[in-house]
């Protein structure tokens, strides 16, 4: 029990972790939007980056998050009913929804898993330093490599189906003895 009990932990301090780091991702997506945003109406001098890295910041903070959200039970649920229910059969109700949940989850990391790796062993031509280096590219002239961005899709995946387990555990605890599990 203590070693479930140490894994449930780390799954929670993880997506915790990753969470607070986002915050920082989307203050600075917001700081480079914003300089955009200055630079193209301000100046009139937009840049070639600004919007591409914008997008490639809250794309991270997308993917990323999910395990985070799923940890303070924050996706969308149908609170009308849900919310009058006991909290034994919430956990009931969670325990019967895991099922499709992990159905998408490991569809997600898998699908995202070769996303990834297709991205990672593409030949783009970009060197450093002479030496040749794989990995998608964008076509921009900025050209930012996009397979660190697309690692974050099963990396995110990941984290959520272990914070999924996480609850799923409590969930079943709660049923079974009807004391949380913490």
């Amino acid at each position: 029990m203590k070693k479930l009990k140490t894994f449930m932990m780390a799954v929670d301090k993880t997506n915790i972790f990753i969470g607070k780091m986002m915050v920082g991702v989307t203050l600075l997506a917001v700081v480079v939007i914003s300089f955009e945003v200055t630079m193209r109406y301000v100046f009139g001098a937009p840049t070639n980056w600004g919007h591409e890295l914008m997008t490639l910041l809250f794309a991270i903070f997308y993917v990323a998050a999910g395990g985070y959200a799923h940890y303070y039970r924050a996706h969308v649920r149908v609170d009308v009913f849900y919310a009058t229910r006991s909290e034994r059969t919430r956990a009931i109700l969670d325990i019967i929804t895991a099922a499709p949940f992990f159905l998408f989850t490991i569809v997600l990391f898998y699908t995202s898993l070769q996303f990834y790796w297709s991205s990672q062993t593409m030949e783009a031509g970009a060197e450093i330093f002479g030496l040749r280096v794989p990995g998608e590219r964008s076509f921009t002239d900025w050209g930012p490599a996009y397979y660190p961005v697309k690692f974050m899709m099963p990396f995110g995946a990941l984290m959520l189906i272990l914070q999924g387990i996480v609850w799923l555990i409590r969930d079943i605890h709660l049923v079974a003895t009807g004391r949380r599990l913490r």
